[in-house]
């Protein structure tokens, strides 16, 4: 956390950690998976990777990059913003 952040929270929000919002992400996508009832492999076939990586997704081991959090809103069918509510 960065020391504004830090001495500043009612600027920044409380601002979380990278582990946070990775673990957060993550927890959002099994939501969203879970919910439209799609396995890990289905998700593998139309994200097109690998099924360790998009576990290292779901786990919040992985900084995922804006190109693939746009591309993972596709799959779940929804936008990046709903992608993003609460995380």
């Amino acid at each position: 956390m960065t020391y504004y952040a830090l001495t500043h929270p009612a600027i920044s929000g409380g601002a979380m950690d990278a582990e946070d919002l990775q673990r957060k992400f993550g927890e959002r996508c099994r939501a969203l998976r879970r919910r439209r009832k799609l396995s890990q492999l289905d998700m593998v076939r139309h994200f097109d990777v690998s099924l360790s990586h998009y576990q290292k997704i779901e786990r919040g081991d992985l900084d995922v990059r804006l190109s693939t959090a746009q591309k993972l809103a596709k799959c779940f069918g929804v936008t990046l913003s709903e992608l993003m509510r609460g995380v």
